[in-house]
């Protein structure tokens, strides 16, 4: 009886030493920093930064420089979002879907208009969005 118990025990220990596990919590491929309705450009475009040289520019920036670090350009990219010009507030950016793949990562970002009338009002929004990773980014919309 005695060596049934081991053998059982020792079945389950080897079944449940599985290393292709994939953790139960991972950390997400992205986070979006920063949205404003003013602060960004006249016209709507996207801005991959991957280099320290256009880094230091997120780093010198009033509004952005809270929410980055200096090791951060080791081990990120970053996605400067203009909407260009809108005629009211309340717009924001989604990101619709994020998928890694070996050489790149592909993501969907999404304009999102207010749903609620809101006060006519120029605006300029803007996002900054941080990706967790320094493979190429391919943006569609």
């Amino acid at each position: 009886m005695f060596n049934k118990t081991i053998i059982i025990l020792f079945f389950f220990a080897l079944i449940s030493c599985d290393s292709a596990r994939k953790p139960l919590l991972s950390k997400p491929l992205y986070e979006i920093l920063f949205n404003s309705d003013n602060g960004g450009a006249p016209f709507q475009f996207y801005e991959i930064v991957t280099e320290t040289k256009e880094f230091s520019m997120l780093l010198k920036d009033k509004m952005i420089k809270p929410y980055v670090k200096k090791e951060d350009i080791n081990s990120c990219n970053f996605i400067l979002v203009n909407m260009g010009e809108k005629s009211k507030l309340g717009y924001i950016i989604s990101i619709e879907n994020i998928e890694e793949l070996s050489d790149k990562i592909i993501i969907k970002i999404k304009e999102i208009e207010p749903q609620s009338a809101t006060t006519s009002q120029t605006t300029k929004p803007c996002s900054v969005i941080k990706i967790k990773s320094k493979k190429a980014i391919e943006i569609i919309q």
